[in-house]
């Protein structure tokens, strides 16, 4: 699936396998200030990941996937490792930058190379 990436500055999409990674993934990069809707085909707030800027994230993750933020999160960083990586890896940016403050895609990259790490430590 592909997204955008919903933030105050750069224009960023990204691909996540569905809509679990994607919304994981971008409450992490964010911490909670980013959304993101899906594009083409998968376009539709059913695919959409709203922005948590006053909370309400444990309720939306779970209406959505039956799990609060954190049972979600730990879930798909022990068990789907190699697509939150690949999520990560793939947060691009699509226009000239705006703001030299922000280095979404680098802070991306970082956390992509963190869960590669940490998933090597727990088969290791």
């Amino acid at each position: 699936m592909k997204f955008n990436l919903i933030n105050p500055s750069d224009a960023y999409h990204f691909e996540a396998e569905d809509l679990q990674i994607a919304a994981v993934m971008v409450c992490i990069l964010g911490n909670g200030k980013y959304g993101a809707d899906a594009l083409g085909a998968d376009a539709g707030e059913a695919n959409s990941v709203p922005m948590f800027l006053f909370g309400g994230y444990d309720e939306w993750f779970t209406k959505t996937f039956g799990m609060d933020f954190e049972a979600v999160a730990t879930q798909c960083l022990e068990q789907r490792a190699d697509a939150m990586s690949r999520a990560f890896d793939s947060v691009t940016l699509t226009s000239p930058p705006r703001s030299s403050m922000n280095n979404i895609g680098g802070r991306a990259r970082s956390f992509a190379d963190g869960v590669r790490r940490q998933a090597k430590a727990v088969t290791a």
